[in-house]
């Protein structure tokens, strides 16, 4: 489903779409790290 809504957005070629998805995976990519390190501790 995710995939096919990122298809989607390419396929239209909305850039700035696409350049707010990266970012919001970036973000999403940094609390997991962050809940992983506390894990560790």
């Amino acid at each position: 489903m995710f995939m096919g809504i990122v298809a989607t957005v390419i396929k239209n070629g909305h850039l700035l779409r696409v350049h707010s998805l990266v970012n919001i995976l970036r973000m999403l990519t940094m609390t997991c790290l962050k809940r992983m390190k506390k894990k560790m501790r």
